[in-house]
């Protein structure tokens, strides 16, 4: 899917989307997936939006499953709202097996020794995509199988991802470890191969499903390094002091051509060090960014700094919209549009937020 298509190109887009197929062949790394997420991510469509156009042609039956993984995203969401900076570190529970807690090497360099995982890092590099099946053999491969903690490997993969979004990636990892729910996520090399056109065959992934993660660190895996990913920040347009004006404050996750679109104001779009010093993102990532940025909303000014750094900004009035990772800027934090508003709180599995929505 191209990554810079204007809003109604979107909606065009997902009226071609049969979540029928989508059910049936999303396991598959050739399967009919959405391709929406770098869109969703950057906040440039939003969830009830995506399924209010789907049930425009299908049913609420057909479309459960598609459906169901918007909301995975939506929950993953709601659990940063609730936990916020607690989402960085074992959410719930511990272990007491992790050899390192850097990166390992041999996924930093797509040199596993596992074909499609090996393949599909390579395709991460090069384009910023990565199935999401292939995610889950990656963080498996690196937590449970290379005993890495989830952490900086989480960091690692984010720093890739043109969907980036904090609170998927670092909670689907937590997920595959088995820190936020008590069973770890392991594949062997039968099912990698059903999802995928390679049948590869006598790797240390070879072997019944339950004896994966058992015994020694495959040497494929040993040798590890510091996450040493660093930011290189874009040239930031010149901002006039702004007090006494509206400002409209854009985050990387707040990049929506509709909103406040016919009200007067200073566009900003603001990239933060207290943010992506901590959370890098490569060079392409950032260049995608910023191009869904001049598709979406043109007029809009690049920042770089903090927030409150932005010259008047204490004078202005200032609207944004919410998310955790932007509680401390001031002014006004219009909500994002929900699935299902009315689930609050926090819900230990995705099952007891699932039955919340389903009203049960």
């Amino acid at each position: 899917m191209n990554p810079h298509l204007s809003y109604q190109e979107i909606l065009e887009y997902i009226d071609t989307i049969n979540p029928v197929t989508y059910a049936k062949t999303r396991n598959h790394l050739t399967g009919a997936v959405s391709r929406l997420s770098p869109y969703i991510t950057r906040g440039v469509i939003s969830l009830p939006a995506v399924r209010d156009r789907i049930l425009q042609k299908y049913s609420q039956a057909n479309a459960e499953k598609f459906i169901q993984e918007l909301a995975w995203r939506e929950y993953f969401q709601k659990v940063f709202t609730t936990k916020q900076q607690e989402i960085f570190s074992d959410l719930r529970f511990s272990r007491d097996d992790w050899h390192h807690t850097e990166v390992t090497t041999a996924i930093a360099t797509a040199s596993t020794g596992i074909t499609v995982i090996d393949n599909t890092l390579k395709e991460l590099m090069e384009t910023g995509y990565m199935h999401n099946h292939a995610r889950m053999w990656t963080a498996m491969l690196a937590c449970n199988v290379g005993k890495a903690h989830w952490y900086n490997m989480s960091r690692f993969l984010y720093y890739h991802l043109i969907d980036g979004d904090l609170a998927s990636n670092t909670l689907s990892w937590q997920w595959v470890a088995g820190t936020s729910v008590q069973k770890q996520y392991v594949a062997n090399q039968s099912l990698i191969n059903n999802c995928s056109d390679v049948h590869q065959q006598g790797t240390y992934l070879d072997m019944p499903i339950e004896l994966i993660g058992v015994g020694d660190v495959p040497l494929a895996l040993l040798t590890h390094s510091p996450f040493n990913f660093e930011m290189t920040y874009p040239t930031a347009d010149v901002i006039a002091d702004v007090s006494g004006k509206t400002v409209l404050l854009y985050h990387p996750w707040s990049i929506d051509p509709l909103w406040r679109k016919d009200e007067a104001g200073e566009r900003i779009f603001i990239i933060e060090p207290r943010l992506f010093d901590r959370f890098p993102v490569s060079p392409l990532v950032l260049e995608h960014m910023i191009a869904l940025l001049r598709m979406h909303v043109p007029t809009a000014k690049i920042f770089v700094g903090n927030a409150e750094t932005i010259p008047g900004i204490e004078n202005a009035t200032v609207y944004s919209k919410a998310h955790p990772t932007t509680e401390h800027v001031s002014g006004y934090k219009d909500p994002v549009a929900e699935l299902f508003p009315q689930v609050t709180g926090y819900h230990q599995s995705f099952f007891k937020f699932w039955q919340a929505c389903q009203g049960d």
